[in-house]
């Protein structure tokens, strides 16, 4: 183990032949080895390269590890790395003034979220990750999540949902037009937004957006929940191989090169709504396996 250390070169000369590392102090070291997996996360901590790849997130927070600077996409690519689904992340509607995670099973239960002017702005039951560009267009880059007591206490086996109640950053109110003062939103847009979408989740009107799933109409007291768009992981990065290994503009391997994990291409396609969960997990678990395997099966590598 050579922590805190950092990755800072890959040479290669046919094959890899070594690496080099970068001390805290700044000193450098040039360790021989005949394979490298690159599992350094991808870029979403460095806000040029998301701004490059992922303009419609850009301005969100970011809420993932400050340390996916993009290190594998540096190396690679200086190598002639070939890259790919360099647009696809992981986005999150739904941060408190707290900065705590409200969940998207309020959603899923019957909540709905509106902007300023007191009005839902689309389906809201796509998807976490998706609906986070939506919320980002709205005016401020905010919404509002509303739920009542049936929802609340549903979603209270969430560990992050209950971060958000301890926060204090839910509100509660018996009216629309209360609860609409007491977030900020156009008391007369939200009343119609409730009647609204009590009426579709009744079955009585079909949504103007499409959502479908509503479990029940909202009854008092009610709660909302400003809340904003985080991006917490992108999902693309260099293209590799069925084991792992990391391909050139000409699909060939650069023998020794691997990654894994998000320095690798997603496989959630392109943007954010091919995310599900454990789309993260699963390649950083399953092409390190497969890297191991594959050198394993080589003479004389490490």
């Amino acid at each position: 183990m050579l922590n805190p250390a950092r990755l800072t070169g890959v040479h290669v000369d046919g094959r890899v032949e070594a690496v080099t590392v970068t001390y805290p102090d700044g000193s450098t070291e040039r360790v021989p080895t005949g394979a490298v997996l690159l599992a350094t996360n991808g870029f979403g901590a460095d806000p040029d390269l998301v701004r490059r790849h992922l303009p419609e997130i850009a301005t969100a927070d970011y809420h993932g590890s400050a340390e996916s600077t993009g290190d594998a996409l540096r190396l690679g690519t200086a190598l002639g790395a070939d890259t790919a689904f360099l647009d696809a992340y992981q986005g999150h509607a739904a941060l408190s003034p707290a900065g705590t995670l409200v969940g998207w099973a309020t959603v899923m239960h019957g909540g709905f979220l509106v902007n300023d002017a007191g009005r839902r702005f689309g389906d809201e039951t796509v998807g976490y990750s998706e609906y986070a560009r939506e919320v980002l267009r709205q005016p401020g880059g905010q919404a509002v999540l509303v739920l009542d007591r049936r929802v609340h206490d549903a979603c209270l086996v969430f560990d992050d949902f209950r971060d958000t109640v301890s926060s204090g950053s839910l509100r509660w109110a018996e009216r629309p037009d209360e609860l609409a003062a007491l977030v900020a939103v156009d008391p007369g847009g939200l009343a119609e937004t409730f009647a609204a979408a009590g009426r579709t989740a009744r079955g009585e009107q079909s949504d103007p957006f499409g959502r479908t799933h509503w479990e029940e109409p909202l009854a008092a007291p009610f709660a909302a929940v400003r809340v904003h768009p985080a991006l917490f992981h992108t999902q693309g990065g260099l293209r590799v191989d069925g084991h792992a290994r990391v391909l050139t503009t000409s699909r060939e391997p650069i023998e020794g090169l691997y990654a894994s994990g998000g320095a690798a291409m997603s496989i959630s396609g392109h943007g954010p709504g091919g995310y599900l969960a454990g789309n993260g997990l699963l390649p950083a678990l399953g092409l390190a396996l497969l890297a191991a395997e594959h050198t394993s099966e080589q003479k004389g590598l490490c």
